[in-house]
């Protein structure tokens, strides 16, 4: 199972503070464990870098150590040339979220983990709320 995590999800993780928390790290863990591969893409990488530290004023030592935990755990996908092109040529409103999605789809993900509720008329993937997966995943 091959599952995408959108910005926001890489956000719940870092910062305990926000809404998804609880429900976004033990899908991490499902990859460190091996019951999923975790895709991650490079722009979200360096957008929450953005939001942690310059919005929350976090540490930028305390982004690297925690980014440096999650490297070890997912795989990162390149937002490419490609996927802009596709950006343009799509019909989805939002740029980022357009190459953000068909980089989870070149990545052959099987589901997008996002609280961005567009995200579900955006694709034909299946796409989760990190609580509506964690229902799904662990209650079944």
């Amino acid at each position: 199972m091959i599952l995408f995590f959108d910005t926001n999800v890489l956000l719940d993780i870092l910062m305990g503070s926000r809404l998804y928390h609880l429900e976004s790290a033990p899908i991490l863990r499902m990859g460190e464990k091996g019951a999923a591969q975790i895709v991650i893409s490079t722009q979200s990488i360096i957008d929450a870098e953005y939001v942690f530290t310059q919005k929350e004023k976090s540490s930028i030592k305390v982004f690297k150590e925690s980014i440096r935990f999650i490297l070890s755990i997912a795989t990162i996908a390149a937002i490419d040339e490609n996927n802009l092109k596709m950006a343009i040529r799509s019909n989805i409103a939002d740029f980022e979220d357009a190459a953000q999605i068909d980089c989870a789809t070149r990545a052959k993900c099987d589901f997008l983990i996002s609280s961005d509720r567009k995200w579900k008329g955006y694709t034909v993937l299946p796409v989760y709320t990190p609580k509506e997966f964690c229902d799904l995943v662990f209650e079944s």
